[in-house]
């Protein structure tokens, strides 16, 4: 009978330090850093640069590096609309970053008020045309829509196209 048990205990002993090993081993793949003996080095990332940018291309930057890091390496150009992007933004590998020029904003002139010097500054409006606009609007009165300005003999409809988004009411 005491066989038995030194034998029972011997592999409940054994059974025991297997598992410890078996468990030591996984907590060690799992949770223990192990050095990468390939890389030694600081782990980098690549991110595409381009647009409004003096030297568009594709930059190495370490892993945590921000938009605004890189921007300060490709070198913003003047006219870049930084507004519209976070220069906050953690990068990833392979992000691209794409920096667009600042949008003009588009000056309407009024249609009814506007000078003739002011009128010939419109796109295909020819000094002669803005006359006859002003000299429209002095014998008719103002115009309501953009279409009455059909009416002028030297206006088309592409005339009209190319200042609609300058004129205003």
């Amino acid at each position: 009978m005491m066989s038995k048990l030194l034998s029972f205990l011997s592999q409940y002993i054994n059974n025991l330090l297997l598992v410890t090993l078996f468990v030591v081993l996984i907590y060690f793949l799992i949770f223990v850093d192990k050095p990468n003996f390939l890389d030694n080095q600081e782990k980098k990332i690549k991110v595409y640069v381009c647009g409004e940018v003096e030297r568009p291309g594709v930059y190495e930057v370490p892993v945590g590096a921000r938009v605004e890091d890189v921007l300060g390496l490709a070198r913003v150009k003047s006219n870049a609309d930084l507004q519209s992007i976070n220069l906050a933004k953690k990068l990833r590998d392979e992000d691209m970053i794409r920096i667009y020029p600042v949008k003009k904003q588009i000056v309407k002139i009024n249609i009814n008020t506007a000078s003739v010097e002011e009128l010939s500054k419109l796109p295909s409006i020819s000094y002669r045309t803005a006359k006859e606009i002003v000299e429209y609007r002095e014998k008719y009165g103002n115009f309501t829509n953009i279409n009455e300005l059909l009416r002028i003999k030297s206006i088309n409809v592409e005339d009209l196209e190319q200042i609609k988004d300058y004129i205003e009411f």
